[in-house]
């Protein structure tokens, strides 16, 4: 439980974060985007071998069929954009010569020519970014739906899918 709110928050604040980046120009805070990337993608590899192994949480009651595909589609999707997101910001990042650091200490070292990170294999880092960049509205949609879900859960349904998220079941 505390893996699945963990990884959570910190989605949340990274697109936020990287949302903020890019609009402002904040440049200077991309080390720290990186660097958290990284460093939850332990957790992210971590809770996705959970999953695999217990698969996906069974529907309390009996939901109707279109309910229950969709509960599955938005959560196959908050799996597979969790993995996606900091893999393919690690790949952009790495192959676009920009290196790779996790707050300050060097995993993967810039390509300098001339002075200036040069990419190591441009296609990929090109392919990196545009998943990555495409990751951020798909992202934003599965997780107000995850969210909606819940409420609708607890409010309506008056289930408890909501308490069993927050661990009181």
């Amino acid at each position: 439980m505390a893996l699945h709110w963990l990884i959570a928050i910190v989605m949340i604040g990274m697109l936020i974060l990287g949302k903020y980046i890019d609009a402002n120009q904040a440049y200077h805070l991309m080390p720290l985007h990186k660097s958290i990337g990284i460093a939850i993608f332990a957790f992210i590899l971590w809770r996705c071998v959970l999953r695999l192994q217990k698969g996906f949480p069974s529907a309390l009651g009996n939901p109707p069929f279109i309910q229950h595909l969709l509960a599955k589609v938005v959560h196959i999707v908050l799996l597979l954009g969790t993995f996606l997101f900091p893999l393919s910001g690690m790949i952009m990042s790495a192959m676009g010569g920009r290196g790779l650091s996790l707050f300050g200490i060097e995993l993967f070292a810039m390509n300098i020519v001339d002075g200036k990170p040069t990419p190591i294999n441009p296609e990929l880092a090109g392919l990196a970014s545009n998943i990555h960049g495409a990751l951020l509205p798909i992202m934003i949609v599965a997780i107000v739906l995850h969210i909606i879900g819940a409420i609708y859960h607890h409010r309506v349904v008056k289930d408890d899918t909501l308490n069993r998220m927050l661990g009181r079941v």
